[in-house]
């Protein structure tokens, strides 16, 4: 019997009109409002960098070099104190509208995108347009990618958006491979390292790499599965490609088109060299995060490396998302109902249950074999790294695999996990269209007897789907399973965990009920379509909503918007010290909120002593006494305090107990009536001043004679190696005035009495420049971690500024490769232009 076309006919504007309608009504109280977007890092650092950024774009109009609202300030490409800060959206965004829309926008359209550059992906490996429509419509509703919302990784939901545009342009390569599909994976490769989030992009350019690798050895074999170009058929009408054996000529083409692939992606890597290179050199020698690379060793790192994986508890999630619970709020389910091992959660990991049933039907007999296992195993490798020291897979890749060790969080390749999944089930409808065109087996001709045809394996999976999630349904519905779990795979349950779960229970068996509606929903449909008792665009239209409803119902959890005027209006306390503020008299806030991780006075232009950041100077963490994300107790200390220009000291009475004694400011209350807040003067000495004595200690010695009785931070400097004058001792007679102060440039008329040191109570770091009246000038580090210069006596020029040669020769090969790649992809598509012009 002859195959009949029953695959429904998808016009090419549908797509693109779908997914953004889909992504405006996720995003409906953001889009249709004035609100900010919530993100549990935005309402922190997030904000705050973003916007200090786009300020000082305004200013300069250039990318800063220095950062230095918190922590006595910071390098700021060196030690991303953007994060994104050279992503070209999130520049384009910050340009256009305010800080606040732009971290909320740019989320939106990277979610939007997702859904483009997945159904490329897909139509780019032979699915059809139906099939495509419906893989981009579960990745850009997928749990997995808008999880990230609510605890404000941007970074993450960067890559997650690019991936399939990565396995897009890498397919199309080995496909066509042409100069602009060179240059398309060099301009990819370069986006997602602009997204500033290494680690989920060393586990998206190895799985590209594998996936290059995985095609190289199909063409070397000459077992290249044939696919359908974008833009051709709606699906593929072929088998797969018959096997004529490897040959010398086709395992040429495969290790030529793997060399250009690794070509291209060294390239790209070279096209954000201003990002990454500086940052490295960054974090490997000047940051906080020097101690956990160097120190962090046998079982300690493997701690480290392995918190926050999957646990046991959030597999089951993957089926039943309501499972484990979540921290992120909404929905009953979701609202402090998490009972896993994980400090917290408050993203998720989940696909889509109508996802995997479709995945598993891409197996029934299907094409392109070798493709959907690939991404079967795909897809169990990342669950199985995922699951860190649960799994044998994560230890395997800790012991081999260089980089994972300055790695934690090893559940952040999940999305890879729902890549792999989509994909298959992007490939298990068309299986579906398929097998309707064969018609059922009764009207398929001949059978040998008791031979299974497809038509019946495809019925058997659905039913088994159905099966499994109605077993799953029951024993969750009447507690059998949870009681088992925490019988034998979670008995170290504590009590506390244990009491959340039991009040969580209504949840999870609703989750599972949902779970098995929708697997038996979508069995049916696949049924129906089998037997011909629906059109295939009714069984199309059936799926999709399914998919989007299953999607829907986890990801409201993670979508919720605040008023920003609201949120960043200053109280009592802010206001107290910005009435105070003197333009020529720079001072810093030591605020103790959040134990000593208080960003939110900088929004407000309020330089902080404390703080948090990433990846903030090493040095300056040791002088302060912070150690991870703890108090940091040498600013309690008075000669910190004076040292690093501490005029104000934020005091918070909820966390800490009542303020000390001291001359206070103003308060800040509850509604109770109960003491929040309480803002303190101090006695910081200026930012600027001279000294008249030094003495030279090491590393390991200088911060503990600053917190001695011995020194007075007022007369004596602490320097890390001898001066280049020399000083007389005592009281210095002269002044200090401000000419110039931008954040990467400071310039002073100094008067002296006597050879000095001019010491700046802002960070050291190599790239600081001096000149005095003109001539160069060494920029000597001060109590272990501020700037100093000598000065003569007299009347002295004094300038600082920030130049990182490193940092300029990265810009020029940045570029230079940019512009080679871009040039290399222009050429490319005028060139096919214009052959098309000359064909028709």
């Amino acid at each position: 019997m002859s195959k009949k076309p029953i695959t429904p006919d998808v016009p090419r504007w549908l797509p693109t009109a779908l997914y953004a309608v889909l992504t405006a009504f996720l995003f409906r109280e953001f889009v249709l409002t004035d609100r900010m977007l919530f993100g549990g890092d935005t309402m922190g650092l997030g904000y705050v960098a973003r916007d200090l950024y786009a300020q000082a774009l305004s200013s300069l109009g250039r990318v800063p070099g220095w950062a230095p609202h918190i922590l006595g300030g910071t390098p700021f490409l060196e030690a991303l104190s953007a994060g994104d800060s050279l992503y070209p959206p999130s520049v384009l965004l910050l340009l256009l509208t305010e800080t606040y829309r732009a971290l909320g926008w740019k989320l939106v359209l990277h979610v939007f995108a997702s859904g483009l550059f997945f159904f490329g992906w897909t139509r780019s490996i032979g699915c059809s347009r139906a099939a495509a429509l419906l893989g981009g419509t579960a990745y850009l509703l997928a749990p997995f990618l808008i999880g990230f919302v609510h605890p404000g990784h941007d970074g993450k939901i960067f890559v997650t958006a690019l991936a399939p545009l990565l396995f897009w342009v890498t397919e199309r390569h080995y496909a066509r491979p042409s100069s602009g599909s060179f240059a398309a994976i060099g301009l990819v490769v370069a986006l997602v390292m602009f997204t500033t989030h290494f680690q989920m992009a060393y586990f998206l350019f190895g799985s590209a790499g594998l996936y290059a690798i995985f095609r190289a050895v199909q063409i070397g074999r000459g077992t290249d599965e044939v696919v359908t170009e974008v833009g051709a058929a709606d699906g593929p009408d072929s088998e797969d490609a018959a096997s004529a054996g490897p040959s010398a000529g086709g395992t040429r083409a495969g290790a030529v088109r793997f060399g250009l692939f690794m070509a291209a992606a060294v390239l790209g890597a070279a096209g954000s060299a201003y990002q990454f290179v500086p940052a490295i050199e960054y974090v490997t020698e000047h940051s906080r995060r020097v101690q956990t690379t160097r120190e962090a060793a046998g079982e300690s790192g493997r701690a480290w490396s392995s918190s926050w994986s999957l646990h046991p508890e959030e597999v089951v999630s993957l089926v039943v998302p309501e499972f484990v619970g979540n921290a992120a709020g909404g929905p009953a389910w979701a609202e402090g109902t998490y009972w896993g091992r994980n400090f917290t959660r408050d993203n998720h990991s989940y696909a889509g249950i109508v996802v995997l049933l479709l995945a598993a039907l891409s197996f029934v007999g299907a094409r392109r074999k070798q493709l959907r296992w690939f991404f079967a195993v795909l897809g169990l490798l990342a669950v199985g790294f995922a699951l860190g020291a649960h799994s044998p897979i994560w230890s395997i890749f800790y012991a081999v695999l260089p980089g994972i060790r300055l790695f934690r969080a090893p559940d952040m390749v999940m999305y890879l996990f729902g890549f792999g999944a989509i994909t298959l089930a992007s490939l298990g409808v068309d299986r579906i269209f398929d097998l309707a065109a064969e018609g059922p087996p009764e009207e398929g001709g001949k059978k040998g007897e008791g031979q299974v045809t497809p038509h019946q394996t495809a019925r058997r999976v659905a039913l088994g789907g159905v099966g499994v999630v109605g077993v799953l349904a029951l024993l969750m519905g009447s507690g059998a399973f949870t009681s088992f779990w925490t019988s034998v795979v979670y008995s170290s349950i504590d009590a506390r965990r244990l009491q959340i779960l039991q009040a969580h229970l209504p949840n999870i068996a609703q989750g599972a009920f949902i779970a098995l509606l929708l697997t038996a929903a979508a069995a049916g449909l696949v049924w129906a379509l089998l037997d011909r008792r629906i059109p295939a665009i009714a069984g199309l239209v059936g799926l999709l909503a399914l998919v989007a409803v299953d999607a829907a119902r986890i990801d409201r959890a993670f979508i919720e918007t605040v008023d920003f005027h609201q949120w960043a209006a200053a109280d009592a306390n802010i206001r107290a010290i910005l009435e105070r503020e003197n333009t020529d008299d720079p001072y810093r806030l030591l605020s103790l909120a959040g134990r000593g991780q208080d960003v939110t006075p900088a929004m407000h232009g309020i330089e902080l002593a404390a703080g948090h950041h990433p990846n903030d100077l090493s040095r300056y963490r040791e002088l302060i006494g912070m150690v991870g994300s703890g108090l940091p107790e040498n600013l309690l200390h008075p000669n910190v305090r004076q040292i690093l220009n501490v005029r104000y000291i934020l005091w918070p009475d909820i966390e800490l107990g009542p303020a000390p004694q001291g001359p206070v400011i103003s308060r800040t209350q509850l509604a109770g009536g109960q003491t929040y807040h309480t803002l303190l003067a101090d006695q910081g000495l200026p930012r600027a001043r001279l000294v008249g004595a030094a003495t030279v200690k090491g590393d390991d010695e200088a911060v503990a004679y600053i917190l001695s009785e011995a020194h007075d931070p007022s007369v004596e400097a602490v320097l890390a190696q001898a001066p280049p004058v020399e000083l007389s001792g005592g009281p210095v007679e002269g002044s200090v005035r401000w000419i110039e102060r931008e954040v990467d440039m400071v310039a002073f008329e100094v008067v002296s009495d006597r050879p000095a040191l001019l010491v700046v109570a802002d960070n050291w770091f190599p790239a600081w420049r001096a000149s005095v009246d003109g001539e160069p000038a060494d920029v000597l580090r001060a109590y272990h971690a501020v700037r100093a210069v000598a000065v003569p006596a007299g009347t002295s020029s004094v300038e600082m500024w920030y130049e990182s040669d490193l940092l300029a020769a990265s810009r020029w090969v940045t570029l230079l490769v940019l512009l080679g790649l871009s040039a290399m992809g222009g050429w490319s598509l005028f060139a096919a232009r214009r052959t098309s012009e000359a064909a028709t």
